[in-house]
């Protein structure tokens, strides 16, 4: 069985850092349970067109263009397509990480679509959908729906996206599932690893970790209060945040390390990551809006607890006291301390809750695990789909 897996510049399955790496690893993950998926490219088209749209609603109406779910840009990615699944090496099915690619998309072979938001979740969810342009929103909503009609299979990341989806659009029950993604790690711990971490931890210290790129989406503010309560309480605290800086303006106390930038190109990068996590004891990151946000699945598998908001996708990714806790989006930095002192003022209690993170990041928020689901459902379809072919060719074949 040969899988086609659509790529274009944004959706680059050959780099971890593409898409929040997304595309490497849903790639990845249904390779490793033993399906040959092939790349299917396409470029950019009408880009002097989304330009123009984009200035022209900017600087005249001061609105948000999005010029990637411009109509006649999707119509160009699903020609190439079109093209490249006529001339190239047979595919048995058509799988992709985004609704865009496939919205505008003519064939014949069942199309699976693997994401973690839809167009009616993210807009006025996360700030890049907010204040967008009248035609953005058609647009949006119109490649959404048409995506969905030509699935065969939609397979999302939570249960929030599955059901928004099924409030907005027109959409077969029978053809949604929730699998959850995995962390993006190409060499996760396994179990005892990080069970080894978790008993290594300085017990004479608490250290806090958050990362993400955009310091007031995922609620930076609000673990920096966390850390200052902690200290407070007379616990030694510290707070390490990977990826984004904090405003010009923000003065930080000293407890806080800001590390700009991490990439995980490299192995040395990884390796720093990877050490970061295994020692940080709790991971905090109160998102403003998550459609599912894989930092949590990463902390888990490292046996980190993981505190976040109770928002988007985060209910299908955060057990509470099972791999951490949720709190309300108005909770503050004094709540989740709270949260923190009944666990590491019981150095047992704590590790109970480490080794139930790290079971769930190591099975059920893995990309072995979910990469295998996918992959049953591939071929489900695949053979699905020989069966009723050769099913109707018996039948013309009777009547002639």
């Amino acid at each position: 069985m040969r899988i086609g897996f659509l790529a274009n510049k944004f959706l680059d399955p050959r780099s971890p850092g593409s898409w929040s790496g997304l595309p490497f690893f849903t790639k990845r993950a249904v390779e490793d349970s033993g399906i040959e998926m092939l790349t299917i490219w396409s470029e950019e088209s009408h880009k002097a067109e989304c330009w123009i749209q984009f200035f022209y609603w900017r600087l005249l109406h001061r609105k948000r263009y999005l010029r990637y779910c411009n109509k006649r840009l999707l119509q160009g990615y699903a020609r190439q397509i079109e093209r490249r699944l006529a001339s190239g090496p047979p595919v048995d099915a058509v799988f992709s990480v985004s609704t865009w690619p496939i919205a505008y998309l003519e064939t014949n072979l069942p199309v699976v679509l693997w994401t973690d938001a839809c167009f009616a979740g993210m807009l006025d969810f996360y700030g890049s959908f907010t204040n967008l342009a009248e035609p953005s929103i058609q647009a949006g909503h119109a490649a959404e729906q048409r995506a969905l009609d030509r699935c065969a299979r939609v397979i999302y990341s939570s249960q929030w996206v599955a059901q928004t989806a099924l409030e907005h659009y027109r959409v077969d029950p029978a053809k949604l599932c929730v699998i959850p993604f995995g962390g993006n790690l190409q060499e996760p711990p396994t179990f005892e690893q990080a069970a080894a971490m978790v008993s290594a931890r300085d017990r004479s210290r608490c250290n806090l970790l958050l990362v993400g790129v955009d310091w007031e989406r995922k609620g930076a503010d609000i673990a920096v209060e966390a850390v200052e309560a902690l200290r407070e309480a007379g616990l030694d605290a510290r707070l390490t945040v990977v990826g984004c800086k904090p405003p010009p303006a923000r003065g930080l106390p000293s407890s806080v390390e800001i590390i700009p930038f991490i990439g995980k190109e490299t192995a040395e990068d990884r390796r720093r990551l990877d050490e970061i996590y295994g020692r940080s004891h709790f991971f905090i990151m109160p998102s403003r809006a998550e459609a599912f946000g894989v930092v949590f699945a990463e902390a888990s598998a490292f046996g980190v607890p993981c505190l976040a908001t109770k928002v988007g996708g985060l209910p299908s990714v955060i057990t509470d006291d099972v791999n951490g806790r949720l709190f309300s989006l108005g909770a503050r930095g004094k709540e989740y301390a709270d949260y923190i002192l009944k666990y590491v003022r019981n150095p047992v209690r704590y590790r109970q809750l480490a080794l139930r993170t790290a079971r769930e990041g190591t099975t059920r928020l893995s990309w072995n695990a979910s990469g295998r689901k996918v992959a049953g459902i591939l071929d489900a379809l695949v053979h699905q789909g020989t069966a009723a072919a050769l099913a109707a060719r018996s039948v013309e074949a009777a009547k002639s």
